[in-house]
């Protein structure tokens, strides 16, 4: 313990150290690199003191394999102390210039920034060089420079604490709370420390060999997790926050458009009527179709919107109510009339799930096996059924209309996919199904041969 003492280091086991480096090292390269993904100041300040941390842990490694003997070390040894005296200090003091960007979202001034850290390397410098090297100062020395560590350490968690814990930036999810009660504890842990070695330089000799190293540790796992949770939890509530105002304005802006669209279609339709000129007519039909384009599209964008803003509400469902509304809305449509639509109308079909999400994938299947069927073979169909397996509910909606190609089947779920340029629709319909159904915890399959027909069978589990 002599030497260890001498040169101001604790009586903990090389290999905590080493555990404890290696950490740091791996949290600096993980904040480095979400500092350069999410573009935050404060990430990149945080990672500047997870290295100075594995820099601080490294040196004293280093120092600790080569004071073994009963020899007066080299004043070389020195700039090394240094290193880990300033290295420890830096650990926190990025801390605590990382969660003042944070807070502040604003970085420090660069000549406070700079007098910052001069004055750290002083305060770690004089805090090693004090009482000289003689070895009547050895527990002097002990006490300056790992109390001081311990001092500025267990101040500046506890300031860093209070950050995370009050600071309405942060979310109050899992992580912040770690990330707080890991601070508190580092802090209480430092304070308890320095009691310790005030306690030893009376004489009690209490400080148990190892415990310490292996208790800091665990502290600074706990720590490490705790920050990279709370990023996590944070960048999710910020894209949660991002997702519902683009939602918001998809809707309104959809919504909005919608009056000047109908008003288009609406003089489009007079205009035809009191022009007698066949040129003018053609003009009048143009327009028609490219109005009715842009308001299928609104309608597919205000309906998307309105599938992510729906709440849950899980109820008993008559699956052949469903299809009759579904039906009611459709059977006007063009080509419609055509169709054999067949589904059991009286049988027992009741299940468990949101009404309006299986309404949505309902109507989005049955209008587009309806608008894709080919209308001049014998006998086009569109046929619905509904099968139960004890708490698994499977129905499908099976035509024989055009089918899809086989390279495009993989994709048809995917935003904004048409399957061919020449068909109508803004390729959102399946998307809209796919949404749906994620919210219910349903899933869909496909089958499909193209000029023969595509089936879509829809599984519920727990209904």
């Amino acid at each position: 313990m002599y030497f260890r003492q001498l040169f101001g280091l604790a009586a903990d086991p090389s290999a905590t150290y080493v555990a404890q480096a290696t950490l740091g090292l791996v949290m600096f390269f993980i904040f480095r690199h979400f500092s350069l993904v999410y573009e935050r100041r404060f990430l990149r300040t945080w990672s500047r003191s997870w290295l100075a941390f594995s820099i601080y842990m490294v040196s004293t490694v280093i120092l600790m394999t080569n004071l073994e003997d009963e020899n007066y070390p080299s004043v070389g040894w020195i700039p090394l102390n240094i290193v880990a005296q300033v290295g420890a200090f830096l650990h926190i003091v990025y801390i605590l210039i990382g969660s003042y960007q944070l807070v502040r979202s604003r970085p420090v001034r660069r000549r406070v920034y700079q007098s910052i850290i001069i004055g750290v390397v002083l305060l770690g410098v004089v805090t090693v060089l004090a009482f000289g090297q003689h070895p009547e100062g050895g527990y002097e020395r002990y006490v300056l420079r790992i109390g001081s560590r311990s001092l500025i350490s267990g101040i500046g968690f506890l300031l860093a604490a209070f950050v995370v814990w009050r600071n309405p930036k942060f979310t109050r999810g899992v992580g912040q709370k770690l990330l707080a009660i890991s601070f508190v504890a580092y802090a209480g842990y430092q304070f308890f420390h320095i009691s310790m070695m005030i306690f030893d330089t009376a004489g009690e000799q209490a400080l148990l060999p190892g415990s310490r190293g292996l208790i800091n540790l665990m502290m600074i796992a706990i720590m490490s997790m705790g920050m990279v949770m709370w990023l996590l939890e944070d960048e999710r509530e910020k894209l949660r926050q991002v997702n519902k105002d683009l939602d918001s304005f998809l809707y309104s802006t959809s919504h909005d458009l919608r009056a000047p669209i109908t008003s288009i279609l609406g003089l489009t339709y007079l205009g035809k009527m009191e022009l007698n000129e066949e040129k003018g007519k053609n003009y009048m039909e143009l327009i028609e179709q490219r109005a009715q384009k842009l308001n299928m599209i609104l309608t597919d964008v205000l309906r998307l919107s309105k599938t992510k803003k729906l709440g849950i509400k899980m109820q008993t469902i008559r699956f052949s109510d469903l299809v009759k509304e579904v039906i009611s809305d459709i059977e006007f449509s063009e080509g419609a009339s055509r169709i054999r639509l067949e589904y059991d109308k009286d049988s027992d079909n009741s299940f468990y799930s949101d009404p309006n999400q299986i309404s949505i994938v309902l109507s989005n299947l049955i209008t587009n096996a309806v608008k894709y069927h080919r209308l001049n073979q014998e006998d086009p169909y569109v046929k619905i059924t509904f099968k139960r397996i004890s708490d698994t509910v499977i129905f499908t909606v099976e035509d024989n209309g055009q089918g899809i190609p086989v390279h495009s089947v993989n994709k048809i779920f995917d935003m904004f996919f048409r399957a061919s340029q020449e068909t109508e629709g803004t390729g959102l319909g399946l998307y809209i199904v796919k949404e749906a159904l994620a919210k219910v915890k349903g899933k869909i399959e496909v089958e499909s041969e193209y000029g023969r027909g595509t089936t879509f069978t829809v599984t519920l589990e727990n209904a």
